[in-house]
């Protein structure tokens, strides 16, 4: 496949996944239980983020909106770090809360299984939260208006 093919695969198909694997597998270390099979369970979850990242990502542009209606003075930066951090805060917390329940009887071990998976994960959460909204989003959106521009001359 030339580089020209890969230009035309819509980013997110490769940034979902990979956000979802990476957190997956945080998350499956986090409370991986002695003698149970790293890869198959790593493989579930990545399953079931795939799954529900999307969903969650619905929700970010919402927050975006939120904020703005919440915050109107946040511009620029702040407003880029206050999404990146909630959106962060959002796609950890209801990830954790799925894996969790995958992988946890709904009983009075599940919070802590929700913790660990949340508070370990967090920090790389928290990065490719920082990443997404300082460096990619504005790169998307930057592709998409061009894409939009190129439709509107053709």
């Amino acid at each position: 496949m030339s580089i020209s093919a890969f230009r035309k695969i819509p980013p997110p198909l490769f940034i979902l996944p990979t956000v979802a694997l990476l957190l997956s597998a945080f998350m499956t270390w986090a409370n991986a239980q002695p003698g149970t099979p790293f890869l198959a369970t790593w493989a579930r979850n990545f399953a079931t983020s795939v799954v529900f990242l999307p969903l969650i990502l619905l929700c970010l542009a919402q927050v975006e909106k939120l904020l703005a209606v919440w915050a109107p003075k946040l511009q620029g930066n702040r407003l880029k770090l206050a999404v990146s951090l909630l959106g962060a805060l959002l796609i950890e917390s209801l990830l954790a809360a799925a894996i969790s329940t995958l992988n946890n009887p709904l009983d009075a071990t599940w919070p802590a299984f929700w913790w660990r998976a949340f508070s370990r994960s967090l920090p790389v959460g928290l990065l490719i939260g920082l990443f997404m909204g300082f460096y990619m989003k504005p790169k998307m959106d930057q592709m998409k208006r061009a894409r939009i521009a190129r439709a509107a001359t053709a």
